[in-house]
């Protein structure tokens, strides 16, 4: 009985880890610093995070085996895509800005 309890919160944290989105920070420190091709590099990355959360939300094969396993995972990666997005798009905003400030084509 024991054995099944750890069994089933080993894969219940498995399940929870993957909903998991790479966060991005809107304002780092170092931003002041950077040149026009940092800024470009940054903003590839960002977009990348983006793709990146839509392959893993809506009707993706990740949601749909969740779904069929844990479906509680699909609620909190669905979660875990909105703030991802939220922080993702904010970080575009200043990177525009400092792209717009430094008047990089």
């Amino acid at each position: 009985m024991l054995k099944n309890i750890k069994y089933l919160a080993v894969l219940t944290a498995l399940f929870l880890s993957a909903c998991s989105h790479q966060n991005v920070v809107s304002v780092q420190p170092t931003d002041s610093r950077l040149s026009c091709t940092d800024i470009a590099a940054e903003l590839a990355e960002v977009r990348g995070v983006l793709r990146n959360i839509d392959d893993k939300t809506g009707m993706s094969g990740r949601n749909i085996a969740m779904g069929i396993f844990f479906w509680p995972g699909v609620v909190v990666n669905q979660m875990n895509a909105g703030d991802a997005r939220d922080a993702a798009n904010a970080r575009l905003a200043v990177l525009g800005g400092l792209k717009d400030k430094q008047n990089c084509k």
